[in-house]
């Protein structure tokens, strides 16, 4: 991904890309700290702990529902700055309340507001990136992610002091900047083109889409093992470290690992070989990265692990959401997403679910969740690699290459006759053409 890339991005872009990196910010003075605040402040089990965190996973899901059909209705541009607003006032309610019920409920408003505001961003990228490079779009996001995410740790661990009440109020005025940001500089209802009429059976057609549905099943066990290092780690800490606060420092590690090495993944890796193949490998590297913590017994442990995670994370992140473009249909590509984040939210709510009693029945037999992690990561790259070979995803992905106005530097299935076993995907090459047929 090089500069001239980069600058070839219209003016929107890089407002997306600003409210990517202001989400990022406010979000990640809070999430790395939460659980530790949950049981040290709020006195929470460790049941309840995940119960709170689901709690934001399923509140996402119905979010994004709405979120995907009313952008492609009205407007992308509103429900980003709706969704924003409405998780304001979410993460400033955790400064206002430590009550087990009033968190929960706090902890909804916020999971709405983000389901609001995700799936209406991921398509406005999308839209804007799909005469250019949506895989380079989607790495560009994912960098300005991490360097909010870097950003918060920073500001967490130099900054603040004292009551941790403040990072909330802190965290749900970037939100509202968010907000301002995104209702008076984005562009009005959906760009230059006019919104696209929904049709009324729009949610049939995309629950006809046997790949897409497939691909989100198998992600739903993706996101569930994804989301237990925000769970695991900081609580973790909260056993080895003098000051568990000081967790903060690990995103802002992690993250400045992907500033610097996404681009060079994505080009070196992710372009030239089978999406699922990324996957799969990359949920190796997850399920051992939160499974090493078992073995953590200092800080730098914490960050072994957390950077083993990482390289994970940048195999799958771009590469899910170039793959859900490519499954999609242009015209309802905002309910697509939509529901790819009520798939992330359902795989989210679930490890959130079973990441709480996993560790609670750690506190008895400690070596039994890192175990499980590690299993479940190879795994479930195993069931990605057999979803690989299934011919309607072939197919599907061979036809997203043909298109032409295709993103050009996304993932390449070579077009052969997907019927025939004995033609293997061909490797994936960084720029869409058509090959002809011998």
């Amino acid at each position: 991904m090089g500069l001239r890339e980069i600058m070839k991005l219209e003016r929107s872009m890089f407002i997306l890309m600003l409210g990517v990196f202001l989400s990022h910010l406010g979000t990640y003075m809070v999430i790395p700290i939460l659980p530790i605040m949950l049981r040290l402040e709020a006195g929470l089990t460790l049941i309840q702990i995940g119960t709170v965190l689901a709690a934001i996973a399923i509140s996402f899901q119905f979010g994004s529902i709405f979120g995907g059909f009313l952008a492609d209705r009205i407007g992308r541009r509103f429900i980003i700055g709706l969704g924003a607003l409405i998780g304001a006032g979410g993460l400033i309610g955790f400064g206002l309340f430590t009550a087990y019920l009033l968190l929960l409920l706090m902890a909804i408003t916020i999971g709405l507001g983000n389901g609001l505001n995700a799936p209406s961003t991921k398509a406005a990228i999308a839209a804007l990136a799909s005469k250019e490079n949506q895989t380079t779009a989607f790495s560009l996001r994912g960098i300005a992610a991490n360097v909010g995410t870097a950003g918060a740790g920073l500001i967490v661990f130099f900054l603040i002091t004292g009551s941790s009440q403040i990072i909330f109020w802190i965290a749900g005025i970037i939100y509202v900047v968010l907000t301002l940001k995104s209702w008076l500089f984005l562009p009005r209802n959906c760009g230059d083109a006019p919104c696209p009429t929904i049709p009324p059976g729009a949610y049939r057609k995309v629950l006809k889409n046997k790949p897409f549905l497939a691909f989100g099943a198998v992600s739903i066990l993706i996101w569930a093992l994804y989301a237990q290092l925000a769970l695991a780690l900081p609580l973790r800490a909260t056993d080895i470290l003098p000051d568990p606060k000081n967790v903060a420092l690990i995103w802002t590690i992690n993250s400045v690992i992907v500033i610097f090495s996404q681009g060079i993944v994505t080009i070196r890796i992710i372009q030239r070989i089978h999406p699922l193949t990324a996957l799969g490998f990359g949920m190796v590297f997850i399920g051992f990265g939160v499974g090493s913590l078992y073995w953590s017994s200092s800080f730098i442990h914490l960050v072994i692990s957390g950077a083993i995670f990482v390289i994970g994370e940048m195999l799958i992140l771009p590469t899910i959401d170039s793959t859900v473009s490519q499954l999609s249909r242009a015209e309802i590509i905002g309910l697509f997403f939509g529901l790819a984040n009520v798939v992330a939210g359902l795989g989210e709510a679930s490890g959130n679910f079973i990441g709480g009693r996993l560790l609670e029945i750690g506190t008895e037999i400690s070596y039994l969740p890192w175990v499980v992690y590690g299993i479940t990561g190879v795994s479930i790259c195993f069931l990605v690699l057999m979803l690989k070979r299934w011919q309607p995803i072939q197919v599907a992905l061979q036809k997203a290459t043909e298109k032409e106005n295709g993103p050009k530097h996304a993932p390449k299935v070579s077009p052969g006759p997907a019927q025939h076993r004995s033609h293997p995907y061909n490797s994936w090459e960084p720029k869409f053409r058509k090959r002809e047929n011998t």
